[in-house]
């Protein structure tokens, strides 16, 4: 089997980085569905296996020391809702995009930003890792399964709703969790990667 000659990786980096900047644009710009897209980059650019790379990892065997902006939860937290909502009197409602400028805001190491508990829902904690890839593999990122685990289904459809002058809506947190690891993701490939980019 060719093995590939190491410029293709930062071709593909590049490309991916669009992708993923595509993505997120268009979640925040009001296309949730996009949500699916932004799960599909991070599981390529991130998610290494026994049996795959993630692209990063490629590029930096060290990519997963290198600093990203995250937003701890504490261990004693039972609800955590890490993005902002803002709701108009007609029902309509957006998840506010960060510009990491909140001081809940903090660097970290990729590694403890894709697997620490991040989404938390009383007994429901999840990582991003968990997160997006149930994104991936339950809604259409990859493919669909009929059955999801109970904390992909507590995200994607949680027991509570926000309003205001009785119109409610219900946030989909699995994938406005995607939406906000995807735009800490682009952040940490500018800052990291910004050679690649020109």
């Amino acid at each position: 089997m060719p093995t590939r000659n190491p410029d293709e990786y930062l071709r593909l980096l590049k490309e991916q980085y669009e992708l993923l900047k595509d993505a997120v644009d268009g979640y925040y710009a009001g296309s949730e569905a996009k949500a699916n897209d932004v799960a599909i980059r991070i599981r390529t650019l991130v998610h290494d296996t026994s049996s795959s790379h993630a692209l990063l990892s490629l590029l930096d065997a060290d990519y997963l020391e290198l600093d990203i902006y995250h937003k701890p939860t504490t261990p004693n937290q039972v609800f955590s809702l890490k993005q902002g909502i803002r709701m108009s009197g007609d029902g309509k409602s957006e998840i506010i995009r960060t510009d990491f400028s909140s001081p809940d805001y903090t660097l970290v190491p990729l590694k403890r930003w894709w697997t620490e508990e991040y989404l938390v829902m009383w007994k429901i904690r999840s990582s991003k890792k968990q997160v997006v890839l149930a994104v991936c593999n339950k809604d259409g990122g990859a493919h669909v399964d009929p059955e999801v685990p109970a904390s992909h289904a507590a995200a994607s459809k949680p027991p509570f709703a926000f309003g205001v002058n009785n119109n409610f809506v219900q946030p989909n947190l699995a994938r406005s969790t995607v939406a906000q690891a995807g735009n800490e993701l682009l952040n940490y490939i500018e800052r990291h990667f910004s050679n690649v980019l020109t």
